[in-house]
């Protein structure tokens, strides 16, 4: 008997958990049946709250964004146009931008 991970062994990989998946599904039915009072209740707070509650709410169905910071220690003023294509065409395949 050999050691080790099984090849293919386990859940594929992005396979939703089946509790997890049974629990989204569960909420959702809990939200889509109660909207109407939500609503209500969202527009009977005040601007500041109903605001702070829709932006908390967004967060749920707009991904958010991750921050990118590109730091590079060339001088590209001292750069040949051929060193900048070459440099513009590496940083394109590190951002899949091909």
């Amino acid at each position: 008997m050999r050691g080790g991970k099984r090849e293919n062994a386990g859940r594929p990989k992005g396979t939703p958990n089946k509790k997890t998946e049974a629990l989204r599904a569960n909420v959702n039915m809990l939200i889509d049946d109660n909207w109407d009072s939500i609503q209500e209740d969202i527009k009977s707070l005040s601007s500041k709250d109903r605001v702070d509650t829709i932006i908390k709410l967004l967060e749920y169905s707009l991904p958010k964004l991750n921050r990118t910071e590109i730091t590079d220690n060339l001088n590209i003023d001292k750069m040949t146009p051929n060193q900048r294509k070459a440099r513009i065409k590496e940083l394109s395949k590190k951002l899949n931008i091909v």
